[in-house]
């Protein structure tokens, strides 16, 4: 798997993938209701000034990042992997349709120079990712995993929200609509899991797989997948992926141990007290909206992970904000219930 098989000869075209699901009543406007993903929620509760530069203005930095291209790449030769097997290829015909996705997601979702010759020793190089990839498949293979979901995106209606209005005091109600995309739904030992994937720089230590516990994104998954699937499951699979390049060295660790795995349960209070707090952000960040209101963090959000990408436009005088916008950033409008998973991302986001 060291070297990149061409795109030509792994192509897939008879395996399906399947439409948005999703449980909204057809009396739903969805251009008055409030669209949230696990992205925006927890953007808006990190920073409400980051939240506005996203949603509000739809504004990104130019250019493709390396740290959230590279858990594409990873994510699309993972599922294409595992719809392969689903479909009943045997395990290297399956292996080689999910390199081919790899290959050409990274080629789609990577900066152009990190796909240099002189990046090829890099942690995110084609390779690399090649051959954490590789891993991936060997070391859950003799799981026995069995797969009933692979990718769904998914729209999950939460509820109303009554506010009052600015203007008029007159208080209306706001539909709330949860959307997302499920890595999967996976049987292992005679019981359900959600399963996510988690690509990270970060050594995969019990510590970092217990923060889970408490993710915006894999709790409102295991929601969706027992709203809109009828998955019988209070339980989560986490599968942490280390991205390291490979080392020179003999003591370094194996790749076996890049891969690592947490089981996490939610009673049915927990899940309850998601649905809460869901709603409840919903509601703050309508009422930012109606004020145009915004607070900066003026905090260690503006630092985290090598830095917020709005820091430039945050630290700047506002009447030159627009010129640094014209010069070093892009208008990208984020489409609900769509698959746009590069421009929802970010480093912050994805522990990379």
């Amino acid at each position: 798997m060291s070297e990149a098989t061409p795109i030509t000869e792994l192509n897939v075209s008879d395996i399906s993938k399947p439409e948005v699901v999703k449980n909204l009543a057809a009396e739903i406007d969805l251009s008055k209701a409030i669209i949230v993903d696990a992205h925006l929620l927890k953007t808006y509760r990190a920073c409400e000034m980051k939240f506005w530069w996203f949603e509000e203005q739809h504004v990104i930095a130019k250019g493709k990042a390396a740290a959230p291209g590279f858990g594409i790449a990873m994510h699309s030769g993972i599922e294409w992997f595992r719809r392969s097997k689903m479909d009943g290829r045997p395990y290297n015909d399956a292996l080689k349709i999910g390199a081919g996705h790899l290959i050409h997601s990274y080629q789609e979702s990577m900066p152009s120079e990190m796909q240099q010759e002189v990046m090829q020793d890099d942690k995110r190089s084609l390779n690399n990712a090649l051959r954490i990839y590789q891993g991936y498949c060997e070391h859950y293979e003799p799981f026995g995993l069995r797969f009933h979901y692979i990718e769904i995106p998914f729209a999950l209606y939460l509820g109303q929200i009554r506010i009052a209005s600015l203007s008029s005091g007159i208080e209306e109600s706001k539909d709330v609509v949860y959307v997302g995309i499920i890595d999967g739904v996976l049987e292992m030992r005679d019981r359900l899991y959600v399963n996510d994937l988690k690509t990270t720089s970060w050594v995969v230590s019990e510590q970092w797989l217990e923060g889970f516990r408490m993710d915006q994104g894999l709790c409102g998954y295991t929601i969706a997948a027992r709203e809109l699937l009828g998955v019988d499951t209070q339980y989560a699979l986490v599968h942490g992926i280390w991205v390291q390049k490979e080392p020179k060295t003999k003591g370094a660790k194996p790749l076996s141990d890049y891969f690592k795995t947490k089981e996490i349960y939610w009673s049915d209070s927990q899940l309850a007290q998601w649905h809460r707090n869901t709603l409840r952000t919903a509601y703050r960040i309508e009422i930012s909206r109606q004020r145009n209101d915004w607070q900066e963090d003026w905090g260690q959000n503006c630092g985290a992970f090598g830095g917020c990408s709005y820091r430039p436009l945050c630290a700047a005088t506002p009447e030159f904000r627009s010129r640094l916008i014209d010069l070093d950033y892009e208008r990208a409008v984020w489409t609900p219930l769509e698959d746009e998973r590069l421009q929802k991302m970010s480093m912050e986001a994805q522990n990379l």
